[in-house]
């Protein structure tokens, strides 16, 4: 984080306690936001263009806050100095991998009244509006709310905590029962009180504590480690294609939410019937340390042939059993699918030892 103050002293002592000031590089934009899906985006603007160019997955919502879209830039701004505010921005360029990645629809905060460019007067109205409590006007607020399920919400370390407009972004647009990520950029500060704030504003939302954070000089080469995050958490671009052609099954197990792509044979098509009055959820049991395997409930179709099984293959056993495998056996199975880009570790590790408990959905 840079810093030049008018007082040196001031400047020393607000340093240490503040992780920075907007401690993004964001675009600056005067103008209002909704949240944008592909085919809202300006093909004259190159910045919307590449961050509207991927499939939608219109339950998916990327919320961002910047400082650069919040402020009007001064002819006289140090690029040195002042990087956080000079477009392209760290928070903004996050966000924009994230909605790449999900294909969900992006939203900037912004506030009626801008933030100054200046460093030193973004620093006094941020601490003042902290003292005070203060939740800033925005100019607009989510449209149809209720189509998102899941909310990416990204954002800078202020004053060891939020900027106080995401706060009134959490206040006027209800998350309650929403599956939240989280996204941060930061200085020295790191997290620090954010997820506690955001948590306490949202008490209904299911926040998860898988969390990408990184420092704000190194946002800017960060887009290979988000996407894996994203695609780590069950977003990537690829659910999105396959969810269009109807062949995706989502797998939530805890926290994590797995994709899976489906077989093509009758077993899989009595599973689609089933799964379409609803997610299914089933308790499974570890067997022979290498598979998950629990009751579907009822008999499907079987399609036995000998496979020898992979990390990530679903099977249907003797018509009525769901078994997930991350060690390879050989036997008579019916395919049902493959769980998409997860290691053999990785997918021990989100299925843990003994039972565990897994919920069945189709995507949409």
């Amino acid at each position: 984080m840079k810093k030049r103050g008018t007082a040196l002293l001031l400047a020393l002592i607000l340093g240490i306690c503040m992780a920075g000031c907007g401690a993004q590089s964001e675009e600056t934009d005067d103008s209002s936001q909704t949240a944008q899906t592909p085919d809202d985006t300006d093909t004259g603007n190159s910045q919307e263009e590449e961050q509207g160019s991927a499939g939608g997955q219109g339950n998916v919502l990327v919320a961002y806050f910047s400082w650069a879209d919040n402020a009007v830039l001064e002819d006289d701004v140090d690029a040195v100095s002042s990087p956080s505010v000079i477009p392209p921005g760290n928070v903004q360029q996050l966000a924009g991998w994230v909605q790449e990645e999900t294909g969900g629809d992006l939203f900037s905060i912004k506030v009626t009244d801008p933030y100054p460019s200046d460093w030193d007067e973004c620093l006094d109205r941020a601490n003042e509006e902290v003292s005070e409590d203060t939740r800033p006007e925005l100019t607009e607020n989510v449209e149809n709310l209720d189509q998102y399920d899941t909310v990416f919400l990204g954002y800078p370390n202020w004053w060891y905590g939020v900027p106080m407009a995401l706060l009134s972004f959490l206040e006027n647009n209800d998350l309650s029962g929403k599956d939240v990520y989280l996204f941060c950029s930061h200085g020295t500060g790191g997290l620090a009180d954010s997820v506690d704030i955001i948590t306490e504003a949202v008490p209904d939302a299911e926040i998860s504590d898988n969390i990408f954070d990184c420092y704000e000089e190194d946002a800017s080469s960060s887009e290979e480690v988000i996407r894996e995050w994203v695609q780590e958490l069950g977003y990537s671009g690829a659910q999105s294609e396959d969810a269009v052609q109807g062949n995706t099954l989502n797998l939530q197990i805890g926290d994590t939410v797995l994709t899976a792509e489906l077989a093509d044979n009758s077993s899989v098509d009595a599973l689609r019937e089933m799964l379409s009055a609803g997610p299914l959820e089933i308790d499974m049991q570890d067997y022979g340390d290498m598979e998950k395997v629990g009751s579907l409930g009822q008999d499907l179709p079987v399609n036995d042939e000998q496979i020898t099984t992979e990390a990530g293959d679903l099977i249907l056993y003797q018509g009525n059993s769901f078994v997930i495998y991350y060690a390879p056996n050989t036997w008579n199975f019916t395919r049902l699918g493959k769980i998409n880009g997860v290691s053999a570790e990785e997918l021990q590790d989100i299925l843990g030892e003994g039972d565990v408990t897994v919920t069945l959905s189709l995507a949409e």
